[in-house]
């Protein structure tokens, strides 16, 4: 076995052990697995556990916060992942030969979420799932040969899917592609792609609605962001000049341009205009560049944290 101590009281324990350039962990966290492997630029927070059988890889600039919880035989998550704060993995069944969890580049796993692994749990790309939803791949508890339900099996959710807060996924489910579930739905059925669906239990609402392109739609929304980052900029005091160009799918900030066909950017970026990036995102909008998403804390909220009691 492999010990990589750190002098915050942290360590990762694993017969191999494949760290990248700029990670960063913060205090009491342990990591345990057979093989663990972390690339660039991977943020994990404080007092997290780590026990997972056989192997762990988190992917490029994918950022893990504080007191999660993860038992599985596998762990795989993607770059540019978001993950937030209280998330267990594991429960009841969690030492079975089935529990292996993937999750896909781009996705956000909020705050206290539950990933059940007595089966596998396979979580697509951009997939959004909000805080208190649990998804469960075991249900029971009464006995079977009395006649009370029991349900077993793997739980899978496809690429582009938001799964907002206090939501339930049950067992031996599927939630296909470009699906949106409305808050606090009971996921008892398989959903098709493309759909809105919601409620207790769930239904499709909606059928085949994702994604949609409608360009006057497109160019009525992108102004409206536009306004409202331009209130937003004024309140931080921050000096912007925003463009946009319908014709060009080109928005401009300052002197970065986000081409919104290729998803590209173009010129150099100060906090300025991450920031800009940063609140294109919180609108679903991302651009890639390579770096975490960053945002410029208000003037008001700095100056009340930059004061320390010792000074007073």
């Amino acid at each position: 076995m492999e010990i990589r101590k750190f002098d915050n009281g942290s360590f990762i324990i694993a017969e191999r052990i494949s760290i990248g350039a700029n990670f960063r962990i913060g205090a009491d966290t342990q990591i345990r697995a057979t093989d663990c492997v972390i690339a660039d630029n991977v943020v994990i927070g404080a007092h997290n556990r780590f026990l997972i059988g056989q192997h762990l890889t988190i992917g490029a600039r994918t950022i893990l916060g504080h007191h999660n919880d993860l038992t599985a035989r596998t762990v795989r998550i993607g770059e540019y992942v978001y993950w937030d704060s209280n998330v267990v993995v594991g429960h009841g069944g969690k030492f079975s030969p089935d529990a292996h969890l993937q999750v896909g580049s781009y996705s956000m796993i909020c705050a206290r979420i539950t990933l059940n692994v007595n089966h596998s749990i396979t979580i697509g790309e951009q997939v959004g799932i909000g805080e208190d939803v649990a998804i469960w791949t075991h249900g029971s508890y009464l006995p079977v040969l009395e006649g009370f339900p029991a349900d077993f099996g793997p739980v899978s959710i496809g690429n582009q899917v938001w799964l907002p807060a206090k939501s339930t996924v049950l067992p031996n489910r599927r939630i296909g592609n470009h699906v949106v579930i409305g808050t606090n739905s009971l996921i008892n059925k398989d959903l098709p792609d493309g759909c809105l669906a919601g409620g207790i239990p769930v239904r499709v609402l909606k059928e085949n609605v994702y994604p949609s392109h409608d360009a006057a739609r497109n160019e009525q929304l992108i102004r409206r962001i536009v306004q409202d980052y331009e209130a937003l900029a004024a309140y931080k005091d921050l000096r912007v000049q925003l463009t946009y160009a319908p014709e060009r799918h080109a928005l401009r900030c300052n002197e970065v341009v986000f081409h919104l066909d290729t998803m590209k950017t173009a010129g150099a970026f100060t906090e300025v205009e991450e920031d800009f990036r940063d609140f294109l995102r919180r609108r679903g909008i991302k651009f890639y560049t390579g770096q975490a998403f960053s945002s410029i804390l208000p003037a008001e909220y700095r100056r009340l944290l930059a004061v320390s009691p010792d000074a007073l």
